[in-house]
Formats: C-alpha cells, sequence, structure tokens
C-alpha cells in the first residue's frame, strides 16, 4: 500500500512537470549575453522568492546585511537596488487572486525594468502553499500559464526564472542536517508534512540542477542558535549563503550595466553626485502637486524678474519637492519643452547642500555655476569670494545669459558668511531669462534678507500634508518593499501628531520596513515615537541595542563632529580601541593639549558591518573611490545626536558648547595629526584645532608645507588666511613662514628650486594679508636666488617679477593719496612689471596672454599715477602718459582676442581714466564703451558698472559740472544697493559721497525746482544730461572748494 502510494505521487509530480515542459521557453543563447549600457540612473529589482515560515533568519541576513552591502556597491555604478520581499506584504484579508497577484505581478514588474528578472529563490524542505483548481481564476490561470499541482513558490521560480532559463537567478538550496537541532515543538515550521511534499521538493532541485548552469544553484547549510524571544527558531553561520547571493549578484548586475567611465572633472563629479542625490531624494513626491504647479507656474511665466522662495519647516519635504522639480525641469529643457529657451535651450543648475562634501561653501557652489553656464574656465575663474559674489550677480542679471533655471536647496545651512546671510550673490532684478527657486527655513537670515527686499521673491510655503496625502506616501514608500498596513494600522500611524512631517513618516516607514514579525506590526506603530527628534532618538536607542552600544554611539559622535564627514576606513581604525571609545564621566581631568598616538589596528568588520548596515539608511555616501565617505544625509539627525549624546541642543560647535563636544574634537584632532592621506588632513586637522583654540598647534600645523601647499592659492589663500587668524593674527603667521623659511635654506636636502618656490608662494601669502614689507624682503631673496643660481628661467623669473609688482602696487594703494613721496615705490613696481611683461610676451599658452593682460593693466594705473605725480628728469609726465595709453592699448588688444568682454570692460575703463582730465568727451566716449561691455558681460547691474559710473561723475566733477556727476554717482550707489544691498560698504562709500555738501546742494536744488514746476522729482526727466544744464544757484566758493577735494578723490579702481 505504502509503495503504491508513493508511486501515485512521484506520478502525479512527474505528470505536473511534463504541464511545465510544455510552457517552457527557448532561453537566450549564452554567447548572446545581455547588456545594457546606461548613462542616467537605473533601477535594478531582485524578487526574493521562499516559503515564509522556514526562511525568516535568511531574510533577515538579506534585508539587514546582503542587500544594504548590494545597495551601496549599486549606487556607485548609478543603480538604484529594490529588493522585492514579500515576507509581510500581503495582508491577511485578501482573496486568493489578490495574493496570486501580488506575487507574479511584482515578478512583471521585474521583467519591465530589467528585461530578465534578478531573482532569488530559497529552497529547503516546505512546498509551501498550493492552490486548488477552484481557487485559481480561470483568467488569471490562462494569463500566467498556471500549472496546477504547484505550490505558489514554484509558480514564481516558472514565471521568473525557470521558463525563460533566466542567467540572473540564483537558487540557494539549504542542506536539511540542520534540522537535528531543532527543538521538536518547531519542526513544523520547517517540515512540510504533507505525503507528497518529498517527492515534489527532490524534483524541483533535480530540475533546477538540469535546466540552470552550476553556479545558479547552491547548497549552503547552517546551524540553530535557539530560540529567540518571538519564539521562533534563529540560525546562525550563514556567512557562505550571504557571501554566495552578494558575489552572485554584484557579477551579474555588473555584467548587464556595465560601469561607466568615472569622469575626473571635480566640477563635473559634483554635478554627477547632486544628479544622484536628486534622482533619490525626488522619488517620492506625493500631496504638493499645488506646490510643483505653482513653481512649474513660475518657471514658465514671462516677464519674472523676482526669485521664488519654497518656506517651510525642517522635514516638512523641501529638498523632495526640490529634488522633483529638478528632476523634471532637466527632463524637460533636454527635450526643449519649456518655453523661452531660444536656440540654446534652457540649462537647469540644481544644488543640494549637504549632499556632497563642500556642498555648504557659498563660494564653491557659485564657481560650479559659472563653470556650467560656461562664464569661466580654470584661468578667469575669479579668486575670492568678492569677486565670485560679484561676477555671479551680474550674470544672472544680464540679458546675454543663457536661459537659465537654478534651483538651491537649503541655502539657510551653507557656511556662516556675510555674503551667505544677505544672499548678495542674488541680483535684486533678475534677467528676463533667468529663474531662481530657493529653499529655506521661515526666519532664517537668509529668508530675512529676501523678503525684505524692496522687490519681493514669490514665497510658497510647505504646509502640513491631508491624512489622504500621507496615506498615499506610507502606501508607496512600502510598495516599494512589498509591505502594507490595513486600515487600522494605517489610522494608529497617521494618528500621531508628527505624521504629517515627511521626514517623520519616513523615518517611520523605514521601521516599520526592517521590523520582521508582521503579528506585532500594530504594537510597533504604537510605539514609535511623537515628535521628529524624539522618533529619532527612539532609533537610536534600537541601534544601540541591537548593534553593539558603544560602537555603534562612538560612530555617531564621530560623524557629528567630523568637519566632511568620515571615510570607512577612518571609522574602522578609530573604532579599533573599544577601551577608549567614550568620553569620561567627568571632563575636569583632561588635558587639551596632550596628544596621542595613532590607533593601532581596527575594528572587526564583522561588527562594523552591523554598526554600518543599521546606520546607512540615515547616512549619505560621498566619493567613488573604493573608502567611501559617510555622513549624516539631514541635520535633524545631527541634532538628534547632539541632544543625545552632547548633551545640547544647540547647532553651534563651538569650542566651550559642551566639554563632551571638545572630547571628539580632540580626538580627532589627534587622528588627523598622524593621517597619511594630505587631503583628509586638511580638511580636518585644523578645523579640530580651531574648535579646541589650540592656537599653538594651530599654527605649527599651518607652517607644515604639506598643509601650506594645500590650503595656498596664489590669488587668494581664504582658507589659508582665515586659520591664520585663528591661530594669532598674521602677525604670528609672518614670524612662522620666516623661521620655515630660515630653516628650508639652512637644509641641504631642500634643492634651491624648492627655496625659491616656498619663497615665492610665502610672498604672496604675506601680501594677500597686507604684510606688504615683510613680502618685499621675502620676494627680493627669490628673485636673487633665481637669477643667481638658476639661470633667470624665463617662466619663473616672469612670476616673480610680477609678484613684486604687485607687492609695490599694494603699498602705492595704501596711501589714500599719491604724491612725490609715492614715487619711490611706483619706481620699481613699474619697473618689476615692464620684465614681468616682456618676459610674458615670449610664453605660449592663454594663461600667459591673459596674465599678461592683467599686468599691462596694473602698470597703465602706475603709469598714470607717476604721471599725476609730474614725474621727473629721467621719465617725463607726458613719457608716462604716453606709455600708460600704450600699454593699456595691448591689453584691450589681447583681451579683444580672447573674447573677455568682462576684463575688456574693465580694460577700456582704464583707459578712459587715463584719458588727460579735461578731455571728458573723450573719456565719456570709452567710459560709455566700457559700460555697454560690462552689462554685456555681468548684466544690468554689477560692480564694474557701478565703478564706471562713478569714473563717470569724477568726469563731470572735475570740470565743475557737478549735476552731471551728481547723477553718476547717483547710478553708482543705485547700482551697489541693486548688487549688495543697502547696509554693503561698497553702497555707503558711494553714498557718502552725494553725502557731501555740494552734492546736498545739487538735491535741495533739483528738489525745489520740481517743487516749482509743481510735478514730483523724475529722475527720467530733470536735465541732467542737457548739456545747457547749468550749476547757476549753487555757492561758487562751495563749488571751487569741492573740485579742489575731487581733483584729489581718487578713481574707484
Amino acid at each position: 500500500m505504502g509503495c503504491g502510494a508513493s508511486t501515485n505521487y512521484q506520478y502525479e509530480v512527474n505528470l505536473t512537470w511534463e504541464q511545465v515542459s510544455r510552457t517552457v521557453d527557448t532561453p537566450r543563447p549564452k554567447k548572446d549575453k545581455l547588456v545594457l549600457r546606461h548613462s542616467n540612473w537605473k533601477t535594478v529589482r531582485i524578487f526574493v522568492s521562499s516559503t515564509f515560515k522556514d526562511f525568516h533568519s535568511e531574510r533577515d541576513v538579506l534585508v539587514k546585511e546582503v542587500f544594504a552591502d548590494l545597495r551601496h556597491w549599486c549606487e556607485k555604478r548609478r543603480l538604484h537596488l529594490v529588493e522585492c520581499d514579500l515576507r509581510w506584504g500581503i495582508p491577511k484579508d485578501t482573496t486568493t487572486e489578490f495574493t496570486l497577484r501580488t506575487c507574479l505581478e511584482e515578478i512583471d514588474r521585474c521583467y519591465e525594468d530589467n528585461i530578465m528578472p534578478f531573482f532569488l529563490n530559497m529552497t529547503s524542505e516546505r512546498c509551501g502553499w498550493i492552490p486548488g483548481v477552484q481557487e485559481v481564476p480561470p483568467q488569471f490561470a490562462a494569463e500566467y500559464r498556471w500549472i496546477h499541482g504547484l505550490s505558489v513558490t514554484e509558480m514564481e521560480i516558472m514565471h521568473g526564472a525557470y521558463r525563460k532559463g533566466n542567467p540572473n537567478s540564483l537558487f540557494m538550496i539549504r542542506d536539511g542536517s540542520f534540522l537535528e537541532s531543532v527543538p521538536e515543538r518547531h519542526h513544523q515550521d520547517f517540515i512540510d508534512i504533507t505525503p507528497e511534499a518529498p517527492f515534489k521538493l527532490k524534483m524541483l532541485k533535480k530540475m533546477l540542477q538540469d535546466r540552470f548552469e552550476a553556479n545558479q544553484v547552491c547548497l549552503y547549510q547552517c546551524e540553530v542558535a535557539g530560540v529567540n524571544s518571538e519564539g521562533r527558531v534563529q540560525l546562525k553561520g550563514l556567512d557562505n549563503f550571504s557571501q554566495k547571493v552578494f558575489e552572485f549578484f554584484t557579477q551579474r548586475i555588473g555584467e548587464q550595466y556595465p560601469l561607466e567611465e568615472i569622469q575626473t572633472d571635480p566640477y563635473k563629479q559634483q554635478e554627477e553626485a547632486h544628479e544622484a542625490y536628486m534622482k533619490n531624494k525626488g522619488d517620492l513626491v506625493l500631496g504638493r502637486d499645488f506646490i510643483l504647479q505653482e513653481i512649474q507656474q513660475y518657471i514658465t511665466e514671462l516677464g519674472v524678474d523676482y526669485p521664488m522662495l519654497l518656506v517651510g519647516e525642517a522635514g516638512s519635504g523641501k529638498s523632495a519637492i526640490l529634488a522633483r522639480v529638478a528632476d523634471v525641469a532637466t527632463t524637460k529643457a533636454l527635450s526643449r519643452e519649456i518655453p523661452g529657451g531660444g536656440d540654446t535651450g534652457w540649462h537647469v543648475f540644481y544644488h543640494f547642500v549637504g549632499a556632497i562634501p563642500g556642498s555648504t561653501d557659498l563660494e564653491n557652489i557659485l564657481k560650479r555655476l559659472l563653470r556650467e553656464l560656461d562664464i569661466v574656465n580654470d584661468t578667469t575663474m575669479p579668486k575670492d569670494m568678492e569677486s565670485t559674489v560679484q561676477l555671479t550677480c551680474g550674470v544672472l542679471s544680464s540679458r546675454t545669459t543663457r536661459p537659465t533655471i537654478i534651483i538651491i536647496d537649503a541655502v539657510n545651512q551653507m557656511d556662516e558668511d556675510p555674503h551667505s546671510q544677505s544672499v548678495s550673490w542674488l541680483p535684486r532684478k533678475l534677467a528676463p531669462q533667468v529663474r531662481v527657486v530657493l529653499s529655506m527655513i521661515d526666519g532664517t537670515p537668509q529668508h530675512h534678507a529676501l523678503t525684505e527686499r524692496q522687490r519681493k521673491p514669490h514665497e510658497v510655503r510647505v504646509t502640513a500634508l491631508s491624512k489622504e496625502d500621507r496615506e498615499e506616501i506610507v502606501r508607496a514608500m512600502l510598495d516599494k518593499y512589498n509591505k502594507r498596513l490595513d486600515q487600522h494600522q494605517m489610522n494608529s500611524l497617521l494618528s500621531k501628531d508628527s505624521s504629517d512631517n515627511p521626514l517623520w513618516l519616513s523615518v517611520a516607514c523605514e521601521e516599520l520596513r526592517v521590523y520582521g514579525v508582521f503579528e506585532k506590526v500594530s504594537d510597533k506603530i504604537n510605539s514609535l515615537a511623537d515628535g521628529l527628534l524624539n522618533l529619532l532618538a527612539q532609533v537610536l536607542e534600537r541601534f544601540e541595542r541591537e548593534y553593539g552600544g558603544t560602537l555603534l554611539v562612538a560612530t555617531l559622535c564621530l560623524l557629528e563632529t567630523s568637519a566632511k564627514g568620515m571615510l570607512e576606513v577612518e571609522l574602522l581604525r578609530l573604532l579599533g580601541n573599544e577601551k577608549d571609545l567614550l568620553p569620561p564621566d567627568n571632563g575636569s581631568q583632561i588635558d587639551w593639549e596632550a596628544r596621542s598616538d595613532p590607533p593601532v589596528g581596527q575594528v572587526a568588520p564583522v561588527r562594523w558591518a552591523g554598526v554600518y548596515r543599521a546606520l546607512k539608511p540615515f547616512l549619505r555616501p560621498f566619493g567613488d573611490s573604493g573608502e567611501g565617505r559617510l555622513d549624516f544625509y539631514h541635520r535633524s539627525l545631527s541634532k538628534a545626536v547632539r541632544r543625545k549624546y552632547f548633551g545640547s541642543d544647540e547647532e553651534d560647535d563651538s569650542a566651550d558648547s559642551s566639554w563632551r563636544y571638545r572630547w571628539w574634537h580632540h580626538k580627532l584632532a589627534n587622528f588627523f595629526d598622524s593621517c597619511e592621506n594630505i587631503d583628509r588632513r586638511v580638511e580636518e586637522y585644523p578645523h579640530h584645532l580651531v574648535q579646541l583654540g589650540a592656537q599653538k598647534r594651530l599654527a605649527e600645523c599651518l607652517t607644515e608645507w604639506d598643509m601650506f601647499d594645500n590650503l595656498y592659492h596664489p590669488e587668494w589663500s581664504a582658507q589659508l588666511l582665515l586659520y591664520w587668524r585663528k591661530a594669532g593674527g598674521y602677525d604670528t603667521m609672518d614670524r612662522q613662514y620666516r623661521e620655515a623659511l630660515n630653516r628650508i635654506k639652512q637644509d641641504p636636502e631642500v634643492s634651491v628650486q624648492d627655496v625659491v618656490l616656498r619663497h615665492e608662494k610665502v610672498a604672496r601669502v604675506l601680501l594677500q594679508a597686507g604684510k606688504l614689507e615683510e613680502a618685499k624682503g621675502v620676494i627680493q631673496y627669490a628673485l636673487e636666488r633665481e637669477e643667481a643660481e638658476l639661470g633667470a628661467r624665463p617662466d619663473r623669473m616672469t612670476e616673480l617679477y610680477y609678484v613684486a609688482g604687485l607687492i609695490y602696487d599694494e603699498i602705492v594703494k595704501s596711501v589714500e593719496f599719491v604724491s612725490t613721496e609715492t614715487m619711490d615705490d611706483l619706481q620699481p613696481c613699474m619697473d618689476y612689471l615692464r620684465k614681468s611683461i616682456a618676459l610674458r610676451e615670449q610664453l605660449e599658452g592663454d594663461h600667459h596672454k591673459y596674465q599678461r593682460a592683467f599686468a599691462l593693466v596694473k602698470l597703465a594705473f602706475a603709469l598714470n599715477n607717476w604721471s599725476d605725480c609730474g614725474g621727473d628728469a629721467s621719465f617725463s609726465r607726458s613719457s608716462a602718459a604716453d606709455e600708460g595709453f600704450q600699454v593699456v592699448g595691448e591689453a584691450i588688444r589681447i583681451l579683444r582676442e580672447l573674447g573677455d568682454n568682462g576684463h575688456l570692460a574693465e580694460a577700456v575703463m582704464t583707459k578712459g581714466i587715463l584719458m588727460p582730465r579735461y578731455n571728458t568727451q573723450g573719456q565719456m566716449d570709452l567710459y560709455e564703451e566700457a559700460l555697454e561691455l560690462s552689462k554685456q558681460a555681468y548684466g544690468e547691474n554689477n560692480t564694474l558698472s557701478s565703478r564706471i559710473y562713478g569714473n563717470m561723475g569724477i568726469a563731470y566733477e572735475t570740470i565743475g559740472q557737478v549735476r552731471k556727476s551728481y547723477r553718476y554717482f547717483q547710478l553708482a550707489a543705485q547700482c551697489t544697493e541693486e548688487v549688495f544691498g543697502p547696509d554693503h560698504p561698497k553702497t555707503l562709500q558711494n553714498k557718502a559721497v552725494l553725502e557731501e555738501d555740494t552734492y546736498l546742494a545739487v538735491a535741495r536744488q533739483i528738489q525745489l525746482e520740481a517743487e516749482n514746476r509743481g510735478v514730483q522729482d523724475d529722475d527720467d526727466n530733470d536735465g541732467f544730461f542737457d548739456d545747457s544744464d547749468s550749476d547757476e544757484g549753487i555757492d561758487e566758493e562751495d563749488n571751487t572748494e569741492d573740485n579742489n577735494v575731487q581733483e584729489e578723490r581718487q578713481e574707484p579702481l
């Protein structure tokens, strides 16, 4: 009887597989590999198939470990990984058809996204649910070629892998020997007790081995670890399982989606990093259709000359909205669907503060914008924040700028800087083909600065989500992982006060996603803390419980106190000594000056893996190096860490905010003191010394030549100078560098070439710091050694002469008025510049052309000053004036050849300044030409135009036509106010001219004339530019006195 029954079961299994064979497709030839090259981001889906009860341990390992690592691997290849894990994705009250469709339609999505699904099956000693004939609707059976007698798991195998011989499928078959250690009361969770099960499983395993390659069907073993608090058997020894799954899918995904060549241009790398952030962040934006439509209307509307502000509280979803806007705008711009783009079409620039290291640096943001718009190249890039802001402001107000949409998220999180807080880079009036959308928190300095402008921005507030929107967001977030909540659970989640905050919802859904006990999801929902920071604190507590306590806390604190995030290899070393991971209970005995030896060894990889996987959803990986840089992805998590581990809600990280905070800075300072990676040492070491207030140690650090070289810039070493101000000031800097230069002069290991180069660089830095006499001595030494010992190499001598000329030029400028006493410094200034220009003419390349033009303009000013001083017997006033005209003409020729309208405008203005003082018409012709070039390059209002207006005013002031000069001084003041705002020093300086007695008298006269005419003062109808206009009615003595002053007023250079 038993044998007959066995034979019947085997016969039935054989019949079932005969039906299967009739539905099998011809597999793709092995030589015909599926390769899908991609330039944009692509989604990769992995479908996980198995019976449920017996694979809890493996699924936990997949979700928390394998897929976490695989997702990180995919992101570096511009791939989004989505795992399709149906562990608790199907609510218990659904119909049979719904359940079957959920499983097989998910595989359909894998076909749609990846042509051939990435498919993982786990099989052991259970067959799973076998629907009866009546349970499978006929239409569904026909649609999916359902084979009656197969379980749902087997049908997943059929549809996702078997029929097509899918090369992207992996079958992990668990050896049953572990069952001997499973407690008897739990056997039913792992063994199918139906009599046909052994026959079905044996046949399935055989057919898989026959159909697929050997590396696609793998046997693995495991052991019983015990029974957990939920009453489930836990398995261990799954390392081989994890490794095989990870290796298989990295190989298959890598072959199907080959890694594209990495760009080396740093600005291009930044652009790609922001694109990755945009694609990830803008993936889910629900309930914001009205805001999206309003932004779309702003972008496409005609006659817009103001920015749009997206304002809301932290976590309200501003970043996601702007990411979606940027994504849609980029797509539509590429397909020329946005009207008003002209011949070139719209360029979309987007920047997300916090997305990558350095993304909070306004100067870097603006330079990337200027590069993307092809405004500058490496040679013409502005040298400092001030000039970068001025150029950007001009470009965004210029009608010649290509149609541009600028989207910048979280401007209130930029580094603290006057230009950042006043948003001075954004002109008061945008060009008609420029759109600017910014997001910020209400009440921040940036928000106040923009809303207090005379031309108001268009403001859109991100308000709380409706219940329907929140419900849709939760469904969408969990649907990505094929998980669902029933209505009671959904109502419980959305009853939380904080559920109207998208970031809170996101964190809550992430907590539910990784929660493995479906039966207790309702309890988990009820336990979620209200308040974003409270929920994040609760998450951190869970992390501590599950992933190693002190190790995780130390990781969080190190990330929080780092300047630019941490590389994974750095964390591994820092976490290696578990005896010194956390600060002591009391900070009174800490020696803040003490140094420590670098850590030896590193934390065990298995321990770090747990910490990393726990934190991964809350971290933003940076860079494409194998190391990977980690940091928090949202400011709120940073605040939660401060509150929980530093005992403070403060956002500033000043040295006295918390001794615990200082302890972490001290730890990182000692670590980076011995760091061999100079780029990372430069990023971190001085920062932590500043936070500690360790001036002596900071000065020593800045004097190290490798640190100096990385912080040095030939035009403006902003960061280096800032650190020196923190290290005791420029006198300390001068003393330290002089001592360092003396040491290398005595060091036989240092070549003469290096000694000369070091002196040149130090001279430039001293020049930038205003230490002019000190810089003069340093550059003189470099010149003498270069000439005496290195053969006066032309490429080096031209640089040394130029630096020497700049130093003397700054000495001349440091006096309020030029006089005959100034000539002692003017003579070497002219001599050095002439020598540099002559040598530069012999050198090839645009860089040398630009530098020669700049030197010619400098020389022209020096010659003008010499002429103003009256000249001397060796070089007369008229000779200086003639040479000045000649050299500025050559500068103009070079800049015209290079097509650089901005610098050309400055050179033409300089020529106007050099004209004879009473040749007013000749000056005005040049100033008008310069003004037109300036507007073409930088827009209607820019700093160069304000300087030109000022020089126009001086030209008329010189000949006593103060009404005309008053008008131009007014335009200069209006221009600077439009660019920088009313309280900027440049604006105040220009307004101060209008407060002089002569111009107050002009203003009173104009007002009186307007009243007599019975009309309001009208700037466009006051006769300012009427040649017959006279200055009668103004006190002649006052006018004459002021002219005497104006003859001495230096032109705004």
